[in-house]
């Protein structure tokens, strides 16, 4: 009888998920992560979880047109209406997130609801409590490209993501491994920071996370690795 009301409840949380309007939805399941560091995340922040929900939003390659790493004083900022778009996608995946927990709340399981906004990080490393991107590419959404963003093969890297812990045993997406990246190299050349470097064999991306950050706050913002991606880019047709 448990059993049953458990499968209840579980397909309750499925049937809220498939119906939120986001452009990519996607579960890894606790199995799934065994021996990875995200497992250890995930149970660090709710140690009843038993899935990672992945939502996603794309990113419209009209307003990342409208970006440029280089800033003038005096003049208008044109990221402003790239990051005003980027704050509505999140405002979107937060209430999905939000409509996922809720319902698991309401089934008596345990959830936690973490925000388009992004994850707490640590300021000494840059390092998140937990990888969206990586949970994403567990969840079959997409691959970690060269350019240490998560590439989809719909959207390329042009999306957001946020993610719901539950304590739902919802039905994993994770499938093999994808290889959306086409490791052309453009992103690394076209980084202005230089944080970005070919990886070596077995690596699939290098980073300098702290020249990328510093560059970012001191330009008003940087999207070149998104928006130069060839990756299912309507400008590269």
């Amino acid at each position: 009888m448990v059993k049953k009301r458990a499968a209840k409840i579980d397909t309750k949380v499925q049937e809220t998920m498939e119906k939120l309007e986001v452009d990519m939805a996607g579960v890894a399941s606790l199995d799934d992560l065994k021996g990875m560091r995200l497992e250890e995340d995930a149970l660090k922040l709710l140690p009843s979880v038993k899935s990672i929900v992945v939502l996603g939003m794309e990113v419209f390659p009209e307003f990342l047109d409208l970006t440029s790493p280089e800033r003038q004083a005096g003049t208008a900022n044109l990221n402003d209406i790239y990051n005003r778009h980027v704050d509505y996608l999140r405002g979107r995946l937060n209430k999905a997130v939000y409509d996922i927990a809720l319902d698991s709340h309401r089934a008596g399981l345990e959830a936690l609801p973490l925000p388009g906004q992004g994850p707490a990080v640590d300021g000494r490393f840059l390092e998140a409590v937990i990888s969206y991107k990586h949970a994403a590419e567990v969840a079959g959404l997409g691959n970690i490209g060269m350019s240490s963003l998560l590439v989809t093969e719909k959207y390329g890297p042009r999306v957001q993501l946020a993610l719901c812990l539950t304590e739902a045993a919802l039905k994993s997406t994770a499938g093999e491994p994808q290889k959306n990246c086409r490791y052309c190299n453009v992103c690394v050349v076209k980084c202005p920071a230089k944080a970005l470097e070919i990886p070596k064999k077995g690596e699939p991306y290098v980073i300098n996370k702290f020249a990328c950050r510093t560059y970012v706050e001191a330009g008003g913002g940087c999207s070149e690795c998104m928006r130069v991606c060839p990756v299912a880019s309507p400008r590269y047709k």
